[in-house]
């Protein structure tokens, strides 16, 4: 197969601007079509979509599989020399950050095994080590490691002790009374790490065993650290929940789906039997047909379709797929409040009110934006300024605002998607 050229890295562009350009949604369109490894016209794109196919990568944080994709796709010669250097230079400087955390962890967790503390890896960790056929495939901003609750406090004096913080400590006993994972561990030169002794929060609604999870899971060894990883129905279910539970589809929801469809594809003994009786045990039945169903239409995970009709799950289930399905992909600007209260409508002396609000904010505020001394007479030639600056930048976009509209439309949806999310996650599940 092609593969991309070797050439040196280059820095990170970031992305463009122009969310709902037509160019944008050939690009995702393109890129999609890539991440489910179905024959896209790739060759066909212009210069312009290429950029914006990087910029959905990047937005997603999905940099390092859409490098390999386009690598072994027979399209990988028409990829843009700018579009190849970004997306390359990332991926080789994950491969070496990666290798450096693995280093790194596999050192704590002989620390704390000699002091008989077991350890656990959860996410980044084990997917980009364990999972993925590459490391670099998969980027981590932290590293993630479980430990027995009773063990918790002794395992963080360990990290203490190693020059870690920040100091004073939230206390142990108290903190994990609502959390399950310590307040971030950091320190000059090595990764920021999660302390975790659940994989959920203990007020969330799932009735998970912590101590079946240990009890299941498989020992591995990591840099010649030996580790346990979670059995791979447990591994599933935790990415489930983490990306529609805890982050409701809203924070790098597709590079969670990516990781799901991977494990999936990885394990073609996956005993589904297991992962939905299971499933059920922990009251998690919904989220978990969610989520498959999203995976399987959005990237083609291998989900079997008998799996995802024996799953109970409610209406509210079913519609939440689509409404997580726009809300993911959805090309996106960023609105200020206020003008998306111009856009929710009301009557026009209630449009009026929000502009002239906008407009004028306080005297006090107005001086702590401007950096003015309490009672300075440059207030006044300081709202001369931002009606100026504001007319200058954003007089198309308060008029789309203002009068509601088609440009508008899509902020307005994605907001309402958010709001229809949080509802949907704050509906308890059915008990089973």
């Amino acid at each position: 197969m092609t593969r991309l050229a070797a050439l040196p890295a280059a820095p990170d562009t970031g992305p463009t601007d122009s969310y709902d350009s037509r160019d944008q949604v050939v690009a995702q369109g393109a890129w999609i079509a890539l991440l489910r490894q179905d024959p896209a016209p790739l060759g066909e794109l212009t210069s312009r979509q290429w950029t914006f196919l990087a910029d959905e990568a990047t937005r997603h944080h999905l940099r390092g599989v859409t490098y390999r994709r386009l690598a072994d796709s027979p399209f990988g010669a028409q990829v843009p020399d700018a579009v190849r250097e970004r997306l390359r230079s990332f991926f080789l400087e994950t491969a070496g950050r990666n290798a450096v955390l693995f280093r790194q962890t596999s050192q704590m967790v002989q620390e704390l095994t000699a002091r008989g503390i077991p350890v656990m890896l959860l996410k980044g960790m084990h997917l980009s080590r364990f999972v993925y056929a590459e490391p670099a495939l998969r980027s981590m901003a932290d590293v993630d490691i479980m430990v027995p609750r009773d063990q918790l406090a002794e395992a963080e004096e360990i990290f203490l002790d190693r020059g870690f913080g920040p100091l004073p400590r939230p206390n142990v006993a108290q903190w994990s009374c609502w959390n399950h994972h310590l307040d971030k561990l950091v320190r000059d030169g090595a990764p920021v790490v999660e302390l975790h002794w659940h994989i959920q929060r203990p007020n969330s609604p799932f009735r998970i065993d912590v101590d079946g999870l240990w009890q299941r899971s498989r020992e591995a060894v990591l840099e010649g650290a030996p580790v346990h990883l979670l059995s791979p129905e447990d591994l599933l279910l935790h990415l489930v929940l983490h990306v529609s539970y805890q982050h409701r589809f809203k924070r790098a929801a597709l590079k969670g789906l990516v990781d799901i469809a991977t494990v999936i594809g990885a394990d073609e003994d996956q005993d589904w039997a297991v992962v939905t009786e299971r499933a059920a045990t922990w009251q998690a039945s919904g989220y978990l047909y969610t989520t498959l169903r999203l995976a399987a239409e959005l990237l083609a995970a291998p989900v079997p379709r008998g799996v995802l009709q024996a799953l109970p799950h409610t209406v509210a289930d079913e519609e939440i797929v689509e409404v997580a399905r726009r809300y993911v992909l959805m090309l996106r600007a960023e609105v200020p409040s206020a003008y998306l209260a111009l856009a929710r409508g009301g009557t026009l002396s209630e449009r009026t009110k929000v502009v002239i609000g906008a407009l004028f904010l306080s005297r006090e505020r107005m001086e702590l934006n401007y950096g003015l001394r309490t009672g300075s007479p440059l207030v006044y030639p300081a709202y001369l300024l931002r009606l100026a600056s504001l007319l200058w930048r954003r007089s198309a976009l308060l008029f789309r605002s203002f009068f509601g509209t088609r440009a508008i439309q899509p902020t307005l949806t994605r907001k309402q998607d958010e709001l229809r999310l949080d509802g949907w996650n704050a509906i308890p599940p059915e008990a089973e």
